[in-house]
């Protein structure tokens, strides 16, 4: 099932005062609206309608009565129920045709939603339509309109385990159920014990539980100087209570202490875009580091989003992987250089967005916005002039840098001296209202990783590889590397072991093999996989069930090369991987064969599992191939100068995308181990 949130969202937003009033009532579009497709019979409240926008520009209009001050709730629900309607739009009209209110939704995918209240008695007009103008048989929807029960938010967000909470729920028609009380017994997600019978709402109200003491914030606190003492570790349920509210809480720290300080409004479905700052007593912001421009840039292509990972910049060739780019207080890494004259600087990213560092926010970039690689330093460093700026890094943070909490912020704070510092929360916005509830948590970090394997259920065909991945899920600034060990493998079969998630990264592929002569009915029972972390140690499953396929059409193999050759293993004696030794700043020649048994078309590929810092050099355009009826090609790896010397499992993989993150259930090459080795530098 789709996710709700969205919606969620926009249903929190709304209310009879936030909803779109049209500034200007457009008599003459509502009357050609409802000439094109005449008022249905007048409607008996409350009343559930089904219907199709089934021809292009059509608009649907129902006549109901209302009483004046009477409150409405109106639920277009569209996405909702699977609907091909993109763009819905709800629409209130007077008798004279004069609109009232419009909604179209305030998030992408989101679904209208109205709680109006009638200005006079008398007869009105709801028009469904659609903003593209589109229609279609698929274009369904279903409308709701009355005096509804209707939960629109819920405070508070999270509870004590153990503890009894009372719950408030926000929203029109509640009456005697508008509180609840729960006691949640174990920590995590916990559903609020309301009569859905009863009560309408577009997902379940459910509470954040955790060990963490409750505080409910006291009104007052806009001001600094009346900063609401809170002590720590604590969550705080609070309220953006007006536009641009203001909250402020003080806690005592101690030098060195590091602190997590993370808000938790949107992952609850609040309307809340909260932004989060630490202000010393006299509200000068808490500076965190230093950053030093020494090289100066810009974007030199197109404009960028802020989940936009791929940039290109001014001077590139003089940049480096993992240097930082401050772009406007957006600091970001880069991970990859770009791959001839038509790519660009490629960054750091977390579930496909573009990940900002040091509690920064990932913000979007203009056409030839100035930016800058930057060198972090410590507070205090005495740093000679170059020309170019010093920045300043303040604790202080709108979207989470790591991109897993949505809209809501998170820092890590270190306590720069004994004293008494203030957290100011915000809505970035400068928004408020009933629904904008949030919880300010303050905890001490509990650093911690899992790993998730993609590839489950794999069908390995004999003599050939299958590939699979696993990404790393971290918490807390857990930031070393993380090693994965698979152990009790049955006769007949291969995998990649050990593999190795990199310190800062999220993802590693291997590849698992079945030797020509595998058994079918192989004994996986003592197939065990774990990862390993600095002190933490998980188990990370199995494969599931392993199928053995049919013959393959073609094996890719990878193989060193000697003497100008490869390798040219048999199929059958792929037990072991076979060995190349890199030296960085410097490249080495390799080669991938396909033993073609049936197919003797066109071969994508790409290598999976390199040590970051080493590349496929000089791959052109189109990649890495094996043209059509052709059996092998050259490829040539190249380190950076200041990889670390290491031993990586690597392998050959069939890539539609060219991209690592697909490398599940493609076919492979048995894996080489790839040595890297300073010069001078035996390898071992």
């Amino acid at each position: 099932m789709k996710s709700l949130l969205p919606v969620l969202v926009l249903l929190l937003g709304l209310s009879s005062v936030e909803a779109q009033k049209a500034p200007n009532p457009k008599k003459a579009d509502a009357a050609a609206k409802m000439a094109a497709k005449p008022a249905k019979p007048t409607l008996t409240l409350p009343a559930s309608i089904w219907g199709t926008l089934t021809e292009t520009g059509q608009h649907d209009a129902y006549r109901f009565t209302a009483k004046a001050g009477e409150e409405l709730v109106l639920d277009l629900a569209v996405a909702q129920v699977g609907s091909a309607a993109k763009s819905p739009t709800l629409e209130i009209v007077d008798a004279n045709r004069n609109v009232l209110v419009v909604n179209r939704g305030l998030d992408s995918g989101s679904d209208p939603f109205l709680a109006w209240k009638a200005p006079a008695g008398g007869d009105y007009h709801v028009l469904v339509s659609n903003t593209t103008m589109d229609g279609s048989a698929g274009h369904a929807y279903r409308l709701t309109i009355g005096a509804l029960p209707y939960v629109t938010a819920w405070s508070p967000l999270t509870a004590q385990v153990g503890k009894d909470t009372k719950v408030t729920l926000i929203g029109h028609h509640l009456g005697d159920k508008a509180t609840v009380t729960m006691k949640p017994a174990t920590e995590g997600l916990a559903n609020v014990p309301l009569d859905a019978k009863a009560l309408r709402f577009r997902t379940m109200p459910s509470l954040r539980v955790s060990a963490l003491p409750q505080v409910s914030e006291v009104e007052g606190n806009d001001d600094l100087a009346k900063a609401q003492v809170v002590s720590i570790p604590a969550n705080i349920n609070g309220l953006v209570a007006k536009a641009a509210d203001t909250d402020h809480f003080a806690f005592d720290a101690k030098k060195g202490q590091t602190w997590i300080i993370e808000t938790n409004a949107a992952q609850a479905g609040s309307p809340a875009d909260t932004k989060l700052e630490v202000l010393h007593p006299d509200g000068k912001p808490v500076a965190r580091l230093l950053m030093q421009a020494v090289r100066d840039s810009y974007n030199n292509f197109r404009s960028v989003d802020a989940n936009n990972p791929d940039i290109r910049l001014q001077n590139w060739e003089e940049m480096e992987l993992n240097e930082y780019v401050w772009f406007n207080g957006d600091v970001m890494k880069i991970i990859r250089m770009p791959r001839g004259p038509d790519g660009g600087c490629f960054f750091y990213i977390n579930d496909g967005k573009r990940r900002a560092y040091f509690d920064t926010s990932a913000t979007s970039h203009s056409l030839d916005e100035p930016c800058y690689v930057v060198q972090p330093y410590p507070l205090g460093s005495a740093i000679a002039a170059n020309g170019l700026p010093i920045f300043t890094v303040n604790y202080q943070n709108d979207d989470s840098g790591d991109r897993k909490i949505g809209r809501d912020s998170r820092l890590t704070f270190t306590a720069p001296a004994d004293g008494r510092f203030i957290v100011k929360v915000t809505d970035t916005r400068g928004w408020g209202g009933e629904r904008f509830v949030y919880s300010l948590a303050i905890r001490e970090p509990k650093p911690d990783f899992s790993v998730k394997l993609a590839g489950m259920n794999p069908t390995v065909m004999p003599g050939a590889s299958v590939g699979f991945s696993f990404r790393a899920e971290r918490t807390d600034n857990f930031d070393d590397p993380i090693q994965i060990d698979i152990t009790g493998l049955p006769a007949g079969y291969f995998a990649s072991s050990p593999l190795l998630i990199e310190a800062g990264h999220d993802l590693i592929s291997g590849s698992l093999r079945a030797a020509p002569d595998a058994k079918a009915d192989a004994d996986w029972s003592k197939l065990k996989i774990t990862a390993k972390g600095k002190g933490i140690t998980h188990d990370a499953g199995t494969f599931g069930k392993v199928t053995l396929g049919a013959a393959p059409k073609f094996i890719i193999v990878m193989e060193p090369d000697v003497g100008g050759k490869a390798v040219m293993r048999e199929i059958k004696d792929e037990t072991q991987p076979l060995e190349i030794t890199l030296v960085p700043g410097q490249t080495v020649k390799a080669w991938i064969r396909a033993v073609r048994q049936g197919n003797d078309g066109l071969i994508n590929l790409d290598v999976h599992g390199l040590p970051h810092g080493v590349i496929v050099d000089d791959i052109g355009l189109n990649g890495v191939q094996i043209r059509e009826k052709e059996n092998e090609r050259p490829i040539f790896f190249r380190a950076a100068n200041w990889v670390a010397d290491q031993d990586k499992l690597i392998h050959a993989a069939l890539s539609s995308a060219r991209n690592e993150h697909d490398s599940a259930a493609l076919q492979t090459s048995f894996p080489i181990l790839m040595k890297i080795r300073k010069p001078g530098v035996a390898a071992r």
